[in-house]
């Protein structure tokens, strides 16, 4: 009996759970619906005490209500905040999202066509906005067969960019409707959130798996590059080279004073380290390095090599004797 009872309530929740998409965006007070007139209230029967005259001033009106529409209750949805130190806004016809512009290298135009097209939807480029085919909401909660067209654009200044998405059309069972502004924010911001989601958590993962790289011994060797250079050769492609040696460096005495990262270079200030220091570091002897600026060059041998040479003041390579001690002593800092 209670393995039945069990049952029974089980499959009650379930068909409870498992409620249309069409109920989902409706109210269940049936009552609102019904055309039956609103009471009126009567008069108290006095019982022949006579009563005070009732006011009027807050006597309510009868309105006569179409009680027939159908009312979209879904919450309203927003555009989100994703990306650090961003503003967000819908505007009554597009979700905007703007940021500092040394982030459009990762939110921008090109990586949203990427996007689509591994989502496989079909746009057309105009005038710098890409205009979207029909594409379906990817909501749970919407009706069968609702798809929407869209526009996106960007927009960049010297100090800000952004990304906004708009609403163009929809159609349900191939039927094109004009969309409300209710529609127009939902869809648009839905679109927006879930595009520079994505973008973000593509940036994030690789920034993951660059901190990873980065902690993970490098082995390399002493070798002469193309233009007969002392150079280090890294067994790692440039971005995890590049973090690596700038934590490295420092450790043997040279300060970093600028990061060029696009050139691949920094510009460095050597100041020796004390005996004590230095023999914690290297079984060598502490190199003849006077205190000054010198300069770090990397550069991507291959996808999984590269290669680092430091000058002097004057672009001249180290000399070789020098350059054996600090490459020796640098190859035991990467490889731990």
């Amino acid at each position: 009996m209670k393995k039945w009872l069990l049952t029974v309530a089980v499959i009650s929740t379930l068909t409870a759970c498992s409620a249309s998409n069409e109920s989902k965006q409706q109210a269940g007070d049936t009552y609102q619906k019904s055309n039956v007139d609103l009471p009126r209230l009567n008069p108290l029967a006095s019982g022949g005490v006579k009563l005070p005259t009732a006011s009027t001033e807050y006597q309510l009106p009868q309105i006569k209500v179409n009680k027939e529409d159908k009312v979209d209750i879904r919450p309203p949805s927003i555009p989100l905040a994703i990306i650090h130190d961003s503003i967000t806004r819908f505007d009554g016809e597009r979700a905007l999202i703007a940021y500092t512009s040394d982030q459009q290298k990762i939110y921008n135009l090109k990586q949203i066509e990427r996007l689509l097209k591994e989502q496989n939807i079909q746009y057309t480029r105009e005038n710098g906005k890409l205009l979207t085919d029909w594409a379906a909401t990817r909501r749970s909660d919407d009706l069968k067969n609702t798809q929407i067209r869209y526009q996106i654009e960007e927009v960049d200044t010297e100090q800000a960019a952004a990304l906004m998405v708009s609403v163009l059309q929809m159609k349900r069972n191939e039927t094109i409707y004009t969309p409300s502004i209710t529609d127009k924010q939902r869809y648009a911001s839905d679109r927006l959130n879930q595009l520079i989601g994505e973008l973000n958590a593509a940036y994030q993962k690789q920034q993951q798996d660059l901190s990873a790289s980065t902690t993970a011994p490098i082995a390399s060797h002493i070798a002469t590059d193309t233009n007969g250079r002392t150079a280090l050769i890294l067994s790692a492609p440039f971005d995890a080279a590049w973090e690596k040696l700038g934590e490295t460096l420092p450790k043997l005495g040279f300060e970093i004073k600028k990061d060029m990262s696009a050139r691949g270079i920094r510009e460095l200030y050597y100041k020796p380290l004390s005996q004590k220091a230095w023999q914690q570091i290297s079984s060598q002897a502490l190199p003849n390095l006077g205190k000054g600026s010198y300069q770090m060059q990397l550069a991507a041998l291959n996808k999984q090599q590269s290669a680092v040479v430091i000058s002097e003041e004057k672009k001249s390579a180290l000399a070789n004797e020098q350059a054996q001690i600090i490459y020796q002593s640098l190859q035991r800092l990467l490889n731990q």
